[in-house]
């Protein structure tokens, strides 16, 4: 084979896999543009659902809220119309009725918020330690009614802290509701730590019943809609939504919360710090 031939085949296979090259580095460019055609489509297909959920919540929260608001007015005007004994009795179940419906509600929509990333925390300064003896004297007012026994301890906070005192006690609340919806006899108590650091305080707070305990699997019940075994969930009720609720919150506010078995019972704990104003 002659020289010139060598020269020629060497020139055609430069060609050749210099065309290769050049429709592998199309192809490549075609596939990588595909693809990023492909992620802004799901993105944006996610973002309108997101916007549509927000929506839906939005206007779920005016039409659910707006007619039990009505609902629970028209009670009320009935209560103030002297009723006879037997007609405020009844008026008084409806009422409870109604309220205990507006608190499902309320918490639907915040499990909601939270899932969409959406849940409003407006930090500003209260008067926390009034906020935990309102809800502590609830607390021992509901147990009294059970025939249970509550204990309470707040250790004295500075005031004001700057903090979402309304959510800290929705989830606080949610976990005294399961304390006491899995308590059938005992005591229950309710106890606050506050220690300084600098200007701010960091707060333990420890919910202890004595219910049947935690099962092995118990860090499923931190999910949406998980719940006790069938016994126990028929005597107890609820949605199954109030732990995934509280851990939600309090993480949104910067906080922890923990599960831990007792010799009888359980110990909820939350850990969170505030500065002071």
């Amino acid at each position: 084979m002659s020289e010139a031939h060598i020269v020629l085949i060497y020139l055609l296979a430069t060609v050749l896999v210099t065309l290769l090259a050049g429709f592998t580095a199309l192809a490549v460019a075609h596939s990588k543009n595909r693809i990023i055609r492909e992620q802004r489509r799901a993105l944006a297909a996610e973002q309108r659902l997101r916007r549509a959920q927000e929506a839906f919540t939005d206007n779920a929260h005016h039409e659910l809220r707006t007619p039990l608001l009505v609902l629970s007015g028209h009670l009320q005007m009935l209560q103030d119309l002297d009723p006879t004994p037997l007609q405020a009795a009844a008026l008084a179940r409806a009422g409870e009725a109604a309220a205990h419906l507006g608190h499902l509600v309320q918490s639907l929509l915040d499990l909601s918020s939270l899932g969409q990333g959406t849940l409003r925390v407006q930090a500003a300064p209260a008067d926390l330690g009034a906020h935990l003896a309102k809800i502590g004297a609830r607390f021992q007012a509901r147990a009294k009614a059970r025939g249970l026994t509550a204990d309470l301890s707040f250790a004295p906070l500075p005031r004001p802290l700057v903090c979402d005192a309304a959510r800290l006690c929705q989830a606080l609340e949610a976990l005294l509701d399961n304390a006491l919806g899995f308590t059938e006899r005992g005591e229950l108590s309710f106890r606050m730590e506050a220690r300084p650091q600098g200007r701010a305080w960091h707060l333990r707070f420890e919910i202890r019943d004595q219910g049947p305990g935690l099962p092995p699997d118990w860090h499923r019940l931190l999910r949406p809609f998980e719940q006790e075994e069938h016994s126990l969930r028929r005597r107890r009720g609820g949605l199954g939504i109030g732990l995934p609720l509280a851990s939600g919150i309090l993480e949104r506010l910067g906080g922890t919360l923990g599960l831990a078995p007792l010799a009888i019972g359980t110990l909820a704990w939350v850990e969170i710090t505030f500065e002071e104003v």
